[in-house]
């Protein structure tokens, strides 16, 4: 993100934000609030353009009061102009006025499209996160008929940076929640795939999200991404914390994405011998490091290190469903050494802060698993 220069603070807004703080009643904080929205419908209408620090200004003022829980029926057009410039500040707060308060079936969506068009196009990272960060967050129908086609290309583009595939997979996310058929598949979703292998957790993350959710219905379009989800959870589980320190969590190693990459793998039945003895591997590690002396006493430690736990359980109990008895390989080794874990994590739990919890969970998961009654 650019850095904002000093003369990028508005002082008119400061000013403001002061006054109703310092209202002593609701009536002199509404009072206050009609007297500036008059202003700014003045300044707005009148002869002399604004340029685009005072558009901002006032942009931000009906943001503001908006968010105070006061309608706004004005400002629109000022906002969606702001989108046309050059300067980050100003066209982020065109972006961000447009993502709360513009409704999806506004007559200015065209025009909001035509300027998101001109971002993406732009090849500008910035301008291209602010652009996939309002489809996102507006996500409407006609957003997706608009950009569906174009988001895949922007993800799957050598030249894009790291940050931008993370918006352009989670805003992709969000067009296919909300609108599945008009998201196409294509040649884009075997290039995603490869996405797990990237070399920044934060766009595998990104992509692991986006294949599940395409997996469930696609199964096919995606199963390669099963071989490549296990030889990332591979690294992950086998790593030191200190290997991923901007990603561990309390000593957890990248939880968020293990988590995810175990809920892909749930997409799919049990992989080839080959692929099924590295997996096989992964969790036994899982259950393992669960059997470790705890490395902190916060509770955001052991939440972390169950959260992976469990998710490795409802995955054995996924393969176990699947095959039957042909998943013996995987199937056989885990009851004793999960009821172990148990165990052995359970003592000392008591007046813990949700050690109640964590022994129904551990229940409900040896429950559901037929070899363990």
């Amino acid at each position: 993100m650019p850095a904002v220069s000093k003369g990028d603070g508005m002082r008119g807004l400061a000013v403001f934000i002061s006054d109703i703080r310092n209202c002593k009643s609701k009536e002199a904080e509404i009072k206050r609030i009609n007297k500036e929205l008059a202003n700014i419908r003045s300044k707005f209408k009148g002869d002399k353009a604004l340029d685009g620090y005072s558009k901002k200004k006032y942009v931000c003022k009906l943001l503001f009061i908006f968010l105070l829980g006061h309608d706004i029926d004005f400002g629109h057009m000022e906002a969606v102009n702001l989108l046309s410039s050059n300067r980050y500040t100003e066209k982020q707060i065109g972006y961000l006025f447009i993502s709360v308060l513009v409704n999806s079936n506004s007559e200015l969506i065209r025009l909001i499209n035509n300027a998101i068009k001109n971002d993406l196009a732009s090849r500008n990272p910035t301008f291209m996160g602010l652009a996939l960060h309002c489809i996102a967050s507006v996500g409407s129908r006609e957003m997706a008929e608009a950009f569906a086609g174009e988001i895949p290309k922007v993800l799957v583009a050598g030249d894009t940076m790291d940050s931008v595939k993370q918006s352009a997979a989670l805003c992709l996310l969000r067009l296919y929640r909300t609108s599945p058929d008009l998201v196409p598949m294509g040649d884009w979703t075997s290039r995603v795939v490869h996405l797990l292998n990237d070399q920044h957790l934060g766009v595998v993350t990104a992509a692991t999200s986006l294949i599940t959710t395409l997996a469930q219905k696609n199964p096919e379009e995606f199963k390669t991404s099963v071989s490549l989800a296990v030889s990332r959870l591979s690294r992950i589980v086998t790593s030191a914390s200190t290997d991923l320190q901007d990603y561990t969590y309390y000593f957890v190693p990248a939880p968020w994405l293990s988590v995810k990459l175990l809920r892909l793998l749930q997409c799919y039945p049990p992989p080839d011998p080959a692929v099924r003895g590295r997996l096989t591997e992964c969790l036994e590690t899982i259950l393992n490091k669960a059997q470790e002396p705890p490395k902190s006493k916060k509770v955001q430690h052991s939440n972390a290190k169950n959260a992976v736990l469990f998710e490795a359980i409802s995955l054995i109990i996924h393969h176990d469903r699947c095959t039957g008895s042909r998943c013996g390989r995987v199937r056989k080794p885990f009851p004793r050494d999960y009821a172990n874990c148990c165990r052995r994590s359970s003592s000392g739990e008591e007046g813990r802060p949700g050690s109640c919890v964590l022994r129904f969970l551990r229940l409900c998961c040896l429950s559901s698993w037929p070899s363990c009654r």
